[in-house]
């Protein structure tokens, strides 16, 4: 290995530090650390943070990217074949893990996002994702149902609600996938009435 190739491993090496340092930072519930806090939790020098990320965007917007690398695959819908209990069941679950990991990075994420336009953008999308994922573990019920009925599962299925549940109402998590999956399939019921 050439002196080169060392920097440049020690290099990637601090970029990850310092990503997993904000990281660490949000799942310890402070959404706004300094630089210096993360460079300090990271191991390296303030001045190594700015070397590595334009600004304070960049490495929130790195951190947002990794998220979701990291748990995409709890958005992906079940067969829609499957029963729609077992769909219920199987949509909440994931979207049970997936809210329960990405909360406190979500939460930081909402500080500023009417400040960050990269933060915004990767929120919408990630909700756009999560919508055509219910729209598609649901398609069979939502042919012919009216639009609101989309609507009213994006919401029944949305961060939002799971973290009012869990952060308002004080819900443990087996309760808020009780209500939730309640929901989803109150809205399902309702469509079978005249």
């Amino acid at each position: 290995m050439t002196l080169a190739d060392g920097r440049v491993r020690r290099g990637e090496r601090n970029r990850e530090a310092i990503i997993d340092a904000l990281m660490a930072c949000y799942h310890d519930g402070e959404p706004d650390p300094s630089v210096s806090e993360v460079a300090t939790r990271a191991g390296v020098s303030v001045r190594s943070v700015h070397n590595h990320f334009a600004d304070v965007e960049a490495l929130r917007a790195e951190v947002a990217q990794r998220q979701w690398q990291r748990y995409a695959h709890l958005a992906a819908p079940p067969l829609t074949d499957a029963p729609l209990a077992e769909r219920i069941r199987s949509v909440v679950g994931s979207r049970a893990e997936l809210f329960e990991a990405v909360t406190p990075v979500r939460r930081a994420a909402l500080l500023s996002v009417h400040e960050s336009p990269t933060i915004a953008a990767n929120l919408a999308e990630a909700d756009r994702r999560l919508r055509r994922s219910a729209q598609r573990a649901f398609a069979p019920e939502l042919g012919d149902a009216p639009p609101e009925t989309l609507d009213a599962l994006d919401a029944a299925l949305s961060w939002d609600m799971w973290n009012r549940l869990r952060g308002a109402q004080g819900c443990s998590v087996t309760r808020t996938k009780n209500v939730v999956a309640s929901s989803v399939a109150a809205l399902f019921r309702q469509g079978d009435r005249p």
